[in-house]
């Protein structure tokens, strides 16, 4: 990850790398935790798992989506200037928890449709994998240089997927109830599968923030003016 010489002032760093040093706006975040949490994990994922009971995936996804809520109700009734770096690091867990829990979705509907080979799933396991690694190698090239980007690159494939990923997905769900049970669990796969990756993708981003800012705080902008002194050394 790029370290930022003491000697470089941040007015001097090029576009990207200012934004990839500004957490989220304190006017947005509270928008974004209720939505991403509330909506797109608990509103549209609990009465999959739910319905019908298969155990494993209860046990290994709800424990995680009750710490994910307990933690977004923390954040939420707190001040967004006081919860910058909270909200990022809140971002990157729902980032993992949030695509972790539509895979075992994805995983539970393959069990329905009579897939039970091992290799089968360890395959979806390792594709898993990749897509966080290659996201993550992403976000860590897109911020790897202090060369000013061509502004043909901004934004970048990833936003344009991710901006047309959750309404594409809730369009398709909306044409398949009438179709046998056997197409319908495949196209939600799919669904499901956009979902997923939206969140590796927020994680990404939110994560690939928090440390390249940890990492880099005397560049670094916030709200919090204590804090924006306090890094500075103004106090």
């Amino acid at each position: 990850m790029l370290t930022i010489s003491k000697d470089i002032k941040r007015r001097d760093l090029p576009d990207h790398i200012q934004e990839g040093l500004t957490p989220f706006s304190t006017v947005q975040i509270k928008g974004m935790i209720f939505a991403y949490t509330f909506l797109l994990l608990d509103f549209l994922i609990i009465m999959p798992l739910l319905f019908p009971v298969i155990k494993p995936i209860l046990y290994v996804t709800f424990p995680l989506m009750a710490m994910i809520n307990i933690w977004a109700i923390a954040l939420l009734i707190r001040k967004p200037e006081k919860t910058e770096m909270a909200s990022l690091l809140f971002i990157g867990g729902l980032g993992i928890i949030g695509s972790f829990c539509y895979f075992m979705l994805i995983l539970k509907y393959s069990y329905m449709l009579g897939f039970a080979s091992p290799i089968y799933y360890v395959i979806w396991f390792m594709i898993y994998a990749v897509l966080i690694y290659f996201f993550v190698r992403q976000q860590i090239k897109k911020y790897s240089s202090l060369e000013k980007q061509s502004e043909k690159k901004t934004p970048a494939w990833q936003y344009t997927l991710v901006s047309i990923s959750v309404p594409a997905g809730y369009i398709v769900a909306q044409y398949v109830m009438s179709f046998s049970q056997s197409i319908l669990l495949s196209i939600m796969m799919l669904v499901y599968w956009v979902f997923c990756i939206f969140f590796i993708f927020i994680m990404a981003r939110s994560f690939h923030k928090y440390f390249f800012i940890k990492k880099n705080m005397h560049v670094a902008y916030f709200a919090n003016k204590e804090l924006y002194r306090k890094v500075r050394g103004l106090d």
